[in-house]
């Protein structure tokens, strides 16, 4: 049985609520409003970028969850195989019977085949069971770490607002068909040429990873392709 622990779907909304106040008066002509009282941003602000996807994979704890999760579905996965291959060998059997007669026989086999299926059926749900509690916790988690952190970062380098964004971490990934699919198909804004220094994800990976004692917190992973990442 093969399970893909999915890190896949973790989004950060950052919403951005304007309250116009109306002007005292009558509205001016044609309907339109005066240059000062169109919103401004205030001066000197500083944006920065984070994959998340870096990040996340590049995290000690996450590597270490892969680890635990890992060994979580070993015993369902060795189950798995030991009735896959009962049930081949009934299948066997089954093949081997005379087109006619021994009708018992058959009925019997087809009856231990679906008690196997039964069996893999049972055992497949209760591996997503315990994977799924595991992974919706752990992931919590990650995800509340990678949030301080980076709101952490932002108030000690002056940053005044963070966007994230998600993307391949090899350049073969980044230029894959089903990569640019996924870009084409998402509603967000994603960045498509950017200042190397604009991307804090290195950054912030190295924060996470030396907080857990980690040599000098150097991200493990791959860097992301150039050309939108640093």
């Amino acid at each position: 049985m093969k399970k893909a622990v999915v890190t896949a779907g973790i989004v950060l909304v950052l919403g951005v609520l304007w309250y116009i106040r109306p002007l005292s008066g009558q509205t001016p002509p044609n309907n339109t409003y005066s240059a000062s009282a169109a919103p401004t941003a205030p001066p000197g602000t500083r944006v920065a970028i984070l994959n998340l996807t870096y990040v996340i994979k590049n995290y000690l704890k996450y590597q270490h969850f892969q680890e635990e999760m890992k060994a979580i579905v070993e015993p369902y996965t060795k189950k798995h195989n030991e009735l896959q291959q009962q049930l081949e060998e009934l299948r066997k059997q089954a093949a081997n019977l005379p087109r006619q007669g021994q009708s018992d026989q058959g009925a019997e086999l087809e009856r231990k085949a679906r008690d196997i299926q039964r069996q893999m059926d049972d055992n497949k749900t209760e591996a997503n069971l315990q994977l799924g509690k595991r992974s919706d916790a752990e992931m919590k988690t990650i995800y509340m770490d990678i949030y301080q952190a980076t709101q952490g970062y932002a108030a000690s380098h002056g940053y005044n607002l963070v966007l994230h964004y998600n993307d391949a971490l090899t350049k073969e990934d980044f230029l894959s068909a089903p990569n640019i699919a996924r870009k084409l198909q998402t509603p967000a804004l994603m960045p498509l040429i950017m200042a190397p220094n604009l991307d804090i994800s290195e950054d912030i990976v190295k924060l996470l990873n030396a907080s857990m004692g980690s040599p000098n917190g150097t991200p493990q992973g791959t860097q992301p392709p150039a050309g939108g990442q640093r």
